[in-house]
């Protein structure tokens, strides 16, 4: 808002030291919405640019391939293929999503025992079907899959020694 320095020299003295105050206050509101704004929208520019660059390439389709006749059924054949790798994908997907579920499942287990709770007996078969999965999983893992897993995993009670410690 613009300050009208006529009306300013109308009020007294007193007055007029609390007009300004009071203007300066709003004009640090303002500053500060703004730098909010600023920074939501570098954040969303910055995920656009992320986005544009994960996004893979649009690729045209050629469907009069599928129905050309070299070799016997190739539309049959090319169906079979996609619904095999669909069927892989979705069994990776699973074991993605619950491993996510796992790791929650044990956070909060983490969040009982940290406050001095104690686990009930359903929590604890729980926590052994985790552990199970866990070790099926690790057999098909390459070395450096495996190191990744115990670095990761050395990161994470690193940082919980740290907090517990006070030296976070």
């Amino acid at each position: 808002m613009p300050i009208d320095k006529s009306e300013l020299n109308r009020l007294s003295p007193d007055a007029r030291i609390k007009r300004l105050k009071q203007l300066e206050e709003e004009s640090k509101k303002e500053a500060e919405e703004i730098g909010d704004l600023i920074r939501k929208s570098m954040q969303e520019l910055k995920t656009g640019k992320l986005a544009e660059e994960i996004m893979p390439t649009q690729k045209p389709v050629d469907i009069s391939g599928l129905f050309e006749p070299a070799g016997g059924e190739m539309l049959e054949r090319t169906a079979k293929r996609e619904g095999i790798s669909m069927a892989k994908g979705t069994k990776s997907y699973q074991a993605f999503v619950q491993t996510y579920q796992d790791y929650s499942q044990l956070k909060g287990f983490y969040g009982i025992v940290a406050t001095g709770g104690s686990l009930t007996q359903e929590q604890l078969a729980a926590i052994g079907q985790i552990g199970e999965r866990i070790g099926k999983v690790e057999k098909y893992m390459t070395e450096s899959e495996r190191t990744a897993s115990k670095l990761d995993a050395s990161r994470a009670v690193l940082y919980k020694l740290r907090k517990e410690t006070g030296l976070e």
